[in-house]
């Protein structure tokens, strides 16, 4: 499993998904465009790490900080469409 598949799964399933340089992802969903950043804005923003087939899923909840770890990509598309719904 790569970091590169689950970028791609996010991003068919409908998430804003941008890579970082330290080989994160960070998802979400389009929440317009920012003229003066030049870049898409996003809402409901999640994290996503690989690290030895464990991906890992950082998010808040308020102020509360919340991990969750999951073993198969399959699992992570589950618990993103509970718990990050897209709107239409």
């Amino acid at each position: 499993m790569k970091i590169e598949e689950i970028k791609n799964e996010l991003e068919t399933e409908g998430y804003l998904v941008m890579l970082s340089k330290n080989g994160y992802l960070a998802a979400g969903q389009e929440n317009g465009f920012s003229e003066e950043l030049g870049s898409k804005m996003m809402k409901n923003v999640f994290r996503v790490s690989l690290l030895d087939n464990q991906i890992t899923v950082n998010y808040f909840t308020g102020q509360i900080a919340i991990k969750k770890e999951l073993k198969t990509i399959e699992e992570l598309l589950k618990f993103v469409r509970q718990v990050f719904p897209l709107e239409e």
